[in-house]
């Protein structure tokens, strides 16, 4: 039995999330980025800007053109949208904003 699947075999037990324990054990880096670079899909000016843990950044202005930019259909801020790197919540697995 390969480590994915005994790894997936105890999620699956545990409810599906995994532990931090599996997670580190698998080689996977449990901490969470706590910065994104967003890059404007209007001009390209990228920035790199540190994620709000406790709440979802709707809006961000761009600092290149100053588009306003808005989350996309289907994603909870501008981090999922436009960043490097998503948000805590959807790095954790959790959903966001609910």
């Amino acid at each position: 039995m390969t480590m994915d699947v005994r790894l997936r075999d105890r999620r699956e037990e545990l409810g599906g999330k995994p532990t931090e324990t599996a997670s580190i054990r698998a080689g996977i880096d449990a901490q969470i980025k706590p910065c994104s670079t967003l890059t404007c899909p209007h001009c390209g000016h990228q920035a790199t800007e540190t994620m709000p843990t406790d709440a979802c950044q709707y809006f961000y202005d761009c600092q290149g053109c100053g588009a306003v930019l808005k989350p996309t259909p289907g994603d909870c801020c501008v981090f999922c949208s436009y960043g490097d790197v998503p948000c805590p919540p959807i790095q954790e697995s959790q959903t966001c904003c609910g």
